[in-house]
């Protein structure tokens, strides 16, 4: 398991893993196999799907720079 484990460069969990062992002619069982990465520490590496945070190309209304990068101004609420 732990070398099918790095084959797949950790992108299994215990159900693709059961699965695969399945494939490969092993007869075990998925309840087995989830205790079996859990005793060996084997833990499936979850990839972050690319979220667009931002929108740049709308048609609202952006609203004004006042600060204008001015972060030392000369009184309080003079910006």
């Amino acid at each position: 398991m732990k070398r099918m484990h790095a084959q797949v460069r950790a992108a299994y969990g215990s159900r693709r893993m059961h699965r695969e062992l399945h494939d490969r002619g092993q007869r075990i069982g998925l309840r087995r196999v989830e205790r079996l990465m859990r005793e060996n520490g084997i833990r499936a590496r979850h990839e972050r799907r690319f979220k667009a945070n931002t929108d740049s190309r709308h048609s609202m209304p952006v609203a004004p720079n006042l600060l204008a990068r001015n972060f030392t101004p000369e009184a309080p609420n003079s910006v």
